[in-house]
């Protein structure tokens, strides 16, 4: 079973933990997942969107690494707090695949709510030398684990603007994500999201 506190969870094989320092955003600028975009937030901008309380980057990386007091992150993401809304109108079509999946999952007197609460994947870069090794599928289960323990508040799903291609998208359907709805097809990214209670009800646990 994997080892929490409240800013890290371990595995016996890997470590997600929060950056906290300059130093530990500094040490990001040796980072590279391949995407400009990506790479330019987790060297530049996260440091900022922490001072001003709008995300929190993890790093993830081998806990041997850990264990040597090295800094050896093959992966990085970050998180901020969101919801789902669902109008009456989005249940009848925009949103209806969800709205089942509401209806199927949640008890009656909790499943008529306009919104519901979610943590936001606002950026995922895994380094390219470690790409197309499971680590972006295993990352994602520990942070399945890491938000249904030690939250200050309700988080019933996981969601993310997954980039509008055909490589990401099968990633993020690979490990359980859905589309919320298709109103977001032709654009660049797309709406997605995972049930966290869902993942809790599993019999088996994801981390090996």
């Amino acid at each position: 079973m994997p080892t929490k506190t409240r800013n890290k969870i371990k595995s016996d094989k890997f470590i997600l933990a929060r950056l906290e320092s300059n130093k530990d955003f500094k040490r990001a600028i040796f980072f590279d997942c391949g995407v400009d975009d990506l790479n330019e937030f987790f060297k530049e901008d996260a440091i900022y969107h922490k001072e001003h309380l709008l995300a929190e980057t993890y790093y993830f990386q081998p806990i041997e690494a850990t264990k040597n007091r090295l800094f050896y992150p093959v992966a990085f993401i970050s998180f901020l707090n969101d919801h789902i809304p669902i109008t009456h109108e989005e249940k009848k079509v925009e949103k209806k695949d969800f709205w089942k999946d509401i209806k199927k999952h949640m008890p009656y007197k909790l499943s008529h709510y306009n919104a519901f609460p979610a943590v936001k994947i606002g950026r995922l870069g895994v380094h390219k030398d470690y790409q197309r090794n499971h680590i972006g599928s295993y990352l994602l289960n520990m942070t399945k684990e890491f938000f249904l323990t030690h939250n200050r508040t309700g988080c019933r799903f996981i969601t993310v603007d997954s980039y509008n291609s055909e490589v990401t998208i099968s990633f993020y359907q690979k490990n359980g994500f859905q589309f919320l709805w298709n109103n977001d097809k032709n654009k660049d990214t797309r709406i997605m999201y995972f049930d966290l209670k869902r993942f809790k009800d599993q019999s088996k646990p994801i981390l090996k």
